[in-house]
């Protein structure tokens, strides 16, 4: 009976072991996954703060007069390079057979 009483207490002892080590590595974890948002945001802060630097030094007219002093010949960036390009006039289904000039104009608008 004794032997009995010893090996439940152990037992129990080991499970509660168990458990606070499970809990803890939880604790452990919650607090990295903290502390790796709060690096994430911070670095997010001062990638702001760089856009921030660069948008108030780089301004149209510092860059008119760089390009006047380099003396080449410069050509603009289009605005979008991946930009489809614009639709043509907006045409419905019809049937085989049908022309487009046999087709009914389609407007669109208000």
């Amino acid at each position: 009976m004794f032997g009995k009483v010893i090996a439940i207490l152990l037992g129990l002892g080991i499970m509660a072991t168990a458990l606070l080590a499970t809990r803890q590595k939880r604790y452990e974890v919650a607090a990295k996954i903290s502390r790796t948002h709060w690096r994430l945001i911070e670095q997010q802060r001062d990638l702001m703060r760089c856009r921030a630097d660069v948008a108030s030094k780089v301004r149209p007219d510092a860059i008119r007069l760089a390009l006047d002093s380099m003396k080449m010949q410069w050509r603009p960036i289009p605005h979008r390079l991946d930009a489809p390009a614009p639709p043509t006039q907006p045409r419905l289904a019809t049937k085989p057979g049908v022309k487009d000039a046999d087709a009914a104009q389609v407007e669109f608008g208000g």
